[in-house]
Formats: structure tokens, sequence, C-alpha cells
């Protein structure tokens, strides 16, 4: 128990082979019996998701909340799991409710799945305005997420690093299970970078210091769902420079940051942003703006209370 929420360990971090996953639904089932909960939330995992589906027939609803546009990718789907899994995961879709958390998601859903969805973003508290740092204090390029070889595309900000021996680069990477001999490796390729700091896994309660303190926030991904770091940016001003990803064309409007489409569009947008102070408080004081009418923590809070509501009616 931790301020009136119970933990119940139920879902291991990782699950191969066939008996492993045999007893991972067996403790989840004895779980979710022991909880008896009214609604399930799943946020992505869609072989997860279909296992509490399949568990609700015992007792309870589930909301499935997507977290990447990989879940409503039926070639993605098909490539990953068993020819059953996909009819199971329309008819989940079909009879859960479904929540969104783009535009996009929910535009690939309906034409993807004939199913609509409601929008629920991921929400953030906003520091006091007191704690933004104005342009000219900022002292480095930052990047965070895990170091997923395919979609992170980490070795993107290698390059640029390398691309721009004058600026300082700091790169917070987290090792994701099965793939740490990977991480390894691109540490290994990080700490050649003469200019980049490579600080691997960061505590959540120390990683806002370098948004606060970053020239601009850098995303290499090849596809997201929502980028939490888009609004750990946004929090304090610090605007978003893309290589591909796009948050509901905000980015290609010249809104919160730039998408850049390419690699070198990359390298010259960042050594532009980085040596305009006024472009890059502006764009940091509109990501900002943009976080605090359509993500702050109280407006989800209630998008999520409306779908509660909703699915027990």
């Amino acid at each position: 128990m931790h301020e009136g929420i119970t933990f119940v360990k139920g879902v291991p971090e990782a699950v191969e082979g066939t008996i492993a996953k045999g007893k991972a639904t067996y403790t989840l089932g004895r779980a979710m019996t022991s909880v008896g909960a009214d609604i399930y939330v799943v946020h992505g995992a869609p072989l997860l998701a279909a296992v509490v589906y399949g568990m609700t027939s015992m007792g309870g609803r589930l909301i499935f909340h997507l977290m990447n546009e990989t879940d409503v990718d039926p070639s993605h789907l098909r490539s990953k799991y068993t020819g059953l899994f996909l009819p199971f995961y329309r008819a989940l879709l079909q009879f859960s409710m479904v929540l969104s958390q783009t535009k996009r998601q929910e535009q690939l859903l309906e034409k993807r799945f004939a199913v609509q969805s409601k929008r629920v973003p991921t929400g953030y508290s906003l520091p006091k305005s007191s704690e933004v740092l104005p342009a000219e204090r900022r002292n480095h390029v930052l990047w965070v997420g895990s170091s997923d070889p395919e979609q992170k595309k980490p070795r993107h900000f290698l390059q640029l690093a390398s691309d721009l021996p004058d600026l300082a680069f700091t790169m917070i990477s987290q090792p994701i299970p099965g793939k740490q001999a990977f991480h390894r490796t691109l540490e290994e390729e990080a700490r050649a970078v003469p200019n980049l700091n490579f600080l691997g896994p960061v505590a959540p309660q120390e990683v806002h210091e370098y948004y606060r303190t970053a020239l601009l926030l850098v995303n290499t991904s090849s596809y997201e769902g929502f980028p939490n770091t888009f609004l750990e940016a946004w929090r304090y001003e610090t605007p978003i420079a893309s290589l591909y990803f796009d948050l509901d064309g905000l980015l290609s409007k010249g809104h919160g940051g730039i998408q850049a489409g390419s690699m070198d569009s990359l390298v010259s947008g960042v050594e532009r942003l980085a040596s305009d102070e006024a472009r890059r408080a502006t764009l940091g004081a509109e990501g900002r703006m943009y976080m605090k009418k359509n993500y702050s923590l109280s407006k989800v809070i209630d998008l999520y209370e409306e779908a509660f509501q909703e699915v027990m009616r």
C-alpha cells in the first residue's frame, strides 16, 4: 500500500518460452482473482491486454490504452505474434474500451480496425515558471530514451554529436530486457565521441535537471506512440528537434520544435537552434503553453475519470 494505492505483483518483466508464458498467465490470473477489480487498465502490451481480456470473463472490464502506433499495425502484430492472435485482438478492440494518446493513433485505429477510441494523452504537472532557465543559460543537447536499436535509433544521436563537435551532447539511455549487449556496445561507441557525455540510466527524480539545462531535446525514433520525453522537455521550455516523429503535426508547423525528416536536416537544424537563443526561447515557450493546455495532469485525470464512468455504465 502506498498513498492509498495497493500494489499486487502479477506480471513479470519479461517472459520467454511456452512454459514461462503458461506460468506467467497463471500468476496473472491469481493476482486478478485476489484483487477482484471492477476495471483493469492495460497500457500498451497487446499480448498482456489479450490475456487480461480473456480473464475478464470471470469479472471486471478492460480498458486498453494504446501506447505505440505498432499497437494498431496489423503487419507488425502478425510478425510478432501467432496467427490466432490477430482475430482475438480484433475482438478485444471491438468489445473493450480503447483509449488512444494522439490523433494519429485514433485515426489509425479507426482505419485499420474500424474501432473508435477516446483520446487520453499522457499528463504531467508543470514546474513553477521560476524554475525555467532562460535560453542563454542552457549548455547541452540532450537525448533521453531506451537503447532500442530498432525503434529509438540511438546511433543517430552519436552521429549527430560527431557532426557537431563544437556542441556538448548528453545521452541518457536505459537498457531494455534482452538487448543489454547492444546497450554495452552503444556505451563503448558513445564514449569514443569526445563531445558526448554518456550517462546511461538516470534516476527519475534526477533526470529533470538535464531537461532544465538543455538547449534542446533530440528525438531519433523511427516511430513512437506518445513520447513522454516531449512533455518532460516542454515542462522546462526545452524545444524538440525530431528526426522523424511528429506529434499530431505540431513540429512540422513549427510549434514547440522542429521536424527534420533527414539526418542532414537534423544536423543543420540542431546547429541553427543551438546558436539562436531567441528562436529556442520562442519554441520552448510554445511547447510549455501547448502542454499546459492539452497535457496538464489535472486535465488527464478528468479524462480518465470520464473513461472509468463510461465503462462502468
